[in-house]
């Protein structure tokens, strides 16, 4: 019979311990075998959480072709996505589900300026497995864990961590505009968009909406759409109204020397780069390479106090915006009518 020595021994050799420790007697074995428990346990939590995601997650179709990722967040069949997965209202929309097979769905409601949209199966589900809510949105530092399938492979589990404290904006491109998302270090791939977001509870704390990319290239940083707007949209199950001024700005440092020379000394304010085509901003007057000096007499600094303000406002109501043109060199003001980017996404091709 081997001694308890002999045993700690091998224990240890068997999990890359130093051997120095055999010698520490009793205490020292029963601590490690707590810490080996420990991590059989961890791996086994890890496991299971892995299986409930993959049995409550969902790959999204549009007209038969695999087009995002998404996961049942309950019983009755209800879906959680990517908004900008839908930019036709004319789409056959079902999700494919390793338990359950092909579904048919319906689009039930969605929240643009947060990457979020609700599906609904038809008939509804009496016994979906489904991934419970997280009450906040993780902090930074925070270790998650996203399940997806990244171009075409389904059930991939990946990693990323919170990098900032606080929500920023992405232009999603002239149609979609800026949606508020939370930033991750994480490399995610195309085919994720929609997938959940969880905490080490197994929690959906939000919902994968994209990555910065440069020259289409991923540079690690991944966006995701926080936990409160998948909440808002299920209180609600209608559709968002998101203010839309139809433009898109750049932070004045990253613009060229030539530029920056035309600019008024020492002033602060973000640079016009996008319009919509008969956008807001567009019709208002507003022109690319405008310089914004101030939103409602607001003075303006980083690119969130404009969209912070722009988002406190509704659709159909109006704005005022300073500006310096740099072509002749003088202060032009625009008043413009917000729309409402839910509406813009389906009448615009």
């Amino acid at each position: 019979m081997q001694s308890v020595v002999e045993v700690f021994g091998f224990v240890a050799a068997r999990k890359g311990v130093v051997r120095r420790m055999v010698g520490a007697g009793l205490p020292a074995f029963l601590l490690l075998l707590g810490l080996l428990a420990s991590q059989e346990a961890a791996g086994a939590s890890r496991q299971t959480l892995y299986q409930r995601a993959v049995e409550a997650s969902v790959e999204v179709l549009l007209d038969g072709r695999h087009n995002g990722s998404g996961f049942f967040v309950n019983a009755t069949g209800t879906v959680v996505t990517a908004a900008h997965l839908f930019t036709r209202s004319n789409a056959t929309v079902e999700v494919l589900s390793p338990r359950l097979g092909r579904l048919g769905c319906v689009l039930v409601a969605r929240d643009v300026g947060h990457d979020v949209a609700l599906l609904q199966t038809v008939p509804p589900l009496r016994q979906a497995p489904y991934l419970p809510l997280a009450a906040r949105r993780p902090v930074v530092g925070e270790e998650l864990m996203q399940l997806g399938a990244p171009i075409f492979r389904q059930g991939l589990w990946q990693p990323g961590t919170v990098a900032k404290d606080q929500p920023g904006f992405e232009f999603y491109g002239p149609r979609l505009g800026y949606v508020e998302v939370i930033y991750l270090a994480a490399m995610m791939q195309g085919g994720t968009s929609g997938g959940p977001w969880l905490d080490a509870r197994g929690r959906v704390v939000g919902v994968q909406s994209g990555s910065l990319s440069l020259e289409n290239r991923p540079m690690g940083m991944a966006y995701l759409s926080s936990v409160e707007a998948v909440q808002a949209l299920l209180k609600t199950r209608r559709d968002a109204a998101t203010p839309d001024a139809g433009l898109g700005v750049d932070q004045p440092w990253e613009m060229d020397p030539g530029y920056l020379k035309q600019l008024p000394p020492q002033s602060t304010g973000l640079v016009v780069s996008v319009l919509r085509t008969n956008g807001p901003a567009a019709r208002a007057g507003v022109q690319v390479r405008d310089y914004l000096l101030a939103v409602d007499e607001r003075p303006l600094f980083r690119i969130p106090d404009l969209l912070r303000y722009l988002r406190s406002r509704e659709p159909g109501q109006t704005l005022s915006l300073r500006a310096w043109r740099p072509s002749n060199q003088t202060t032009q003001n625009f008043v413009l009518t917000l729309e409402c980017a839910e509406t813009v996404v389906w009448q615009r091709p």
